[in-house]
């Protein structure tokens, strides 16, 4: 039945895209719309701003100099939206000339002084306003990337509200726990193209190319209605660099290390020394005609605040865009990242939090590698309709060696093929309806899991109509069909509604509902390993968790106040059925660990954002999240979750001489947990030691520019400059203070 289903949705996608580019043969004769958008008082163009015309799929991003280019424009005016981040957004009028040739306008943006949010593409599946949204996004620029510092996209994460990091997982708004690694219910995309690991289902970090990422979005909610499994918290979008129009070389270059431990027995192992970090970036960009090409590479060392810590890795990406035609692009994109690192799993006790247990077998290395390569074809078969197509691969390993030796009981390889057809069309002026077919196959070979393979083949449709009275009603679903090799096949459908409302210029109002899902992973099913001092066994009858999501909201952005001002306040509900948690099961005498569904919970919570500028050099943003976590089964709080999320930034602008100067201080807050799984304390000293955490970082940064000509910045680091010891992962010190030089060229 599904097959038939799907060969239907197929054939009906295939007949609207004919059909639509037979209708576009009729339309009248078609212009081209080249421009440039710059900065209203310098003049300079603005890279990576985004145009849009109006009821149409068409658009584009600016190149490096801010020009941009648009073909097969239609009609006699047509209404130009421009968005860029810390500007305010453009929406011009344009009147084509009567040779329908070639139209060219300049679009000067203005300054706000505020890092707002006026593009995303992750909430539907194609590039929105975000006021048109129904469901709270957060973005991060390429310039939060780089003023911050990070090595891994993480470390930035965490300074997002209402978004908490636990080890690898990613926690939207209290979706996610601890769960060992394994299970992300938070999706995570490169492009467009999934990056979640087949055999565990969790998120590569290290993987990530930064140098080359543009902007990187949160989707706060369930987002399975589009995203399928994974999405069941949230969707974190990473969007790379356009090439640029002429060479572009962009570095940086780190090192520094951490700061003396207060605590005398916790630095014993240094024996005097100071545990360096390091590390190098190196960016490539270039058009060559219709040919772009982007090519990055990184390195990065970390000694670590613990022994048994270190880690070497490197990193590379690439990716070739090919343009035949203003109505055709063929990008092809690979990366490839490998590390080995030292494997510290948990503390041997408070008072040497430092040092793994003595048991641990200091000759172990963690070795890992992750390879990616994907093509996306997109096609504009009309004004009014695109179509992507992206097949690709994200192949993962890793392996405990010693003394160079691989552990055959430890080992594991896992390719996920993914593949994604997506059809976008304006059915009318107020209608535009998105749908899909996505199908991804894990095949994994693994000494932990055994011979798998697991099948997710799925349908998604999204319609929005645009209503009177400035309002957009949202209303999507998307159809699974699950499958593991051996087991039955799991039928998961997922829907969506959503709507917003611009009530005036200053404030838009927002809601929706929707379900999320998440497939159990082959480790979660298969997993037969000793991980530290417990046993892994395999439960192959994890049934899928879901959840139902609920927000309502409002952003205020006045225009007459005088000084830029963004507020969004929501509140949300989410309730979770069947989570996939891992369990002891004290009845048998090796008290092995198992994954099983046996939590019902609901989270219900209120988030507030505040952004302000107030002045041209002084800016300001909060955001605190308040969340009540429950077990609903226990009747407990849900546990590994906070209560309140607070974080909060300031910038200052200044100069000293003719150095262009910048100040930047953050300060991040979390409650202490209030319930972990007890019986972790058997096995782990201290295992139920927990605080508040306060983490405050600093940076300071020079434009040297106008003194040696050269595009160089240097800045100076500082991460938990309080030095404060706290613990995200149960038995595992968080990074202590630390303070890094970094030198770039812009």
């Amino acid at each position: 039945m599904i097959q038939r289903f799907l060969g239907a949705l197929f054939v009906v996608v295939v007949l609207m895209a004919g059909g639509t580019t037979g209708v576009s043969q009729t339309v009248s004769q078609s212009a081209v719309l080249r421009g440039s958008v710059v900065d209203r008082q310098t003049g300079e163009g603005l890279q990576g701003a985004t145009i849009r015309i109006a009821a149409t799929q068409q658009g584009a991003y600016t190149d490096s100099r801010g020009r941009f280019s648009i073909s097969r424009v239609s009609g006699r005016q047509i209404r130009v939206l421009t968005s860029f981040l810390g500007y305010q957004s453009g929406d011009t009028t344009i009147v084509l000339p009567d040779s329908r040739d070639t139209a060219v306008v300049i679009i000067a943006l203005t300054a706000s002084g505020l890092n707002t949010e006026e593009i995303v593409v992750s909430a539907g599946r194609r590039v929105q306003a975000v006021q048109d949204v129904p469901i709270s996004v957060a973005t991060l620029s390429n310039r939060d990337l780089l003023e911050r510092g990070v090595t891994q996209l993480d470390e930035a994460l965490r300074y997002v509200s209402g978004v908490s990091v636990v080890g690898d997982q990613v926690n939207i708004r209290g979706a996610s726990g601890f769960a060992f690694g394994v299970g992300s219910r938070t999706m995570v995309l490169l492009d467009g193209f999934p990056l979640m690991s087949g055999d565990n289902g969790d998120i590569k970090f290290d993987v990530l190319p930064l140098a080359d990422v543009e902007r990187v979005e949160i989707v706060k909610g369930a987002g399975s209605a589009l995203y399928g499994t994974g999405a069941l918290g949230g969707v974190v979008s990473l969007f790379t660099s356009a090439p640029s129009e002429e060479l572009s070389v962009r570095g940086r270059v780190y090192g520094g290390g951490y700061t003396p431990l207060r605590h005398a027995a916790w630095q014993d192992y240094r024996q005097g020394s100071t545990p360096v970090e390091w590390g190098a970036d190196l960016r490539l960009s270039q058009q060559l005609g219709t040919v772009g090409i982007n090519l990055s590479g990184g390195i990065r060392s970390d000694e670590s605040y613990r022994d048994f810590d270190r880690q070497l890795r490197g990193f590379g990406y690439g990716k070739l865009r090919w343009t035949p035609s203003d109505e055709h692009t063929v990008t092809v994109s690979t990366m490839l990242a490998q590390s080995n690192a030292e494997n510290f799993v948990y503390w041997r006790d408070l008072s040497n939090a430092t040092l793994p247990p003595l048991d641990q077998n200091l000759s172990e290395r963690l070795w890992t590698s992750k390879l990616t390569a994907a093509i996306e074809w997109s096609a504009m078969l009309s004004p009014s309709t695109s179509l992507v197509v992206r097949p690709g691969l994200f192949r993962t390993r890793f392996e405990n060696r010693i003394d160079g030796v691989t552990l055959d009981s430890n080992a594991s390889t896992s390719i996920a093929y993914n593949t994604d057809v997506q059809l976008t069309t304006t059915l009318a002026d107020r209608l535009i309806l998105t749908s899909g077919i996505t199908g991804r196959l894990n095949v994994v070979e693994s000494d932990l899991y055994g011979a798998q393979a697991q099948s997710i083949v799925s349908v998604f449709s999204q319609a929005e109509w645009q209503l009177p009275a400035a309002v957009i009603l949202t209303v999507g679903a998307r159809l699974d069909r699950e499958e593991t090799v051996s087991l039955d096949p799991q039928l998961e459908f997922s829907p969506k509604l959503g709507i917003s409302w611009e009530v005036d210029a200053d404030v838009h109002v927002r809601g929706s509902v929707g379900r999320g899902f998440r497939a159990a992973t082959i480790a979660e099913r298969y997993a037969n390993i000793r991980y530290g001092p417990f046993q892994v066994r395999p439960n192959a009858d994890i049934r899928p968790e879901y959840s139902w999501s609920a927000e309502a909201g409002v952003r205020y952005s006045p225009t007459s106040l005088g000084l830029p001002l963004d507020v969004d306040m929501a509140v949300f509900a989410n309730e979770l059925y069947d989570l996939i948690e891992p369990t002891f099961d004290l009845s048998d005498p090796r008290v092995p660990i198992t994954f099983r569904n046996i939590t019902r919970a609901r989270i219900l919570g209120a988030e507030l954002s505040l952004r302000m500028a107030l002045a041209s050099w002084l800016g300001i943003e909060t955001g605190v999240t308040a969340m009540l976590p429950r077990d609903l089964l226990l009747d407990e709080p849900l546990k590994y979750r906070n209560n309140v999320l607070w974080y909060s930034r300031g910038s200052w602008t200044f100069a000293v001489g003719r150095l262009p100067m910048e100040l930047q201080a953050e300060y991040r807050f979390q409650n202490r947990v209030e319930t972990i799984d007890d019986r972790l304390s058997v096995f782990i000293p201290n295992a139920d030691q927990r605080v508040p955490s306060h983490v405050v970082d600093a940076r300071l940064f020079a434009r040297l520019e106008p003194l040696t000509g050269l595009p160089v910045r240097i800045g100076l680091i500082g991460r938990n400059l309080l030095d404060y010891y706290y613990a995200e992962v149960v038995a595992n010190l968080s990074p202590t203070r630390s303070v890094l030089l970094q030198v770039e060229w812009l």
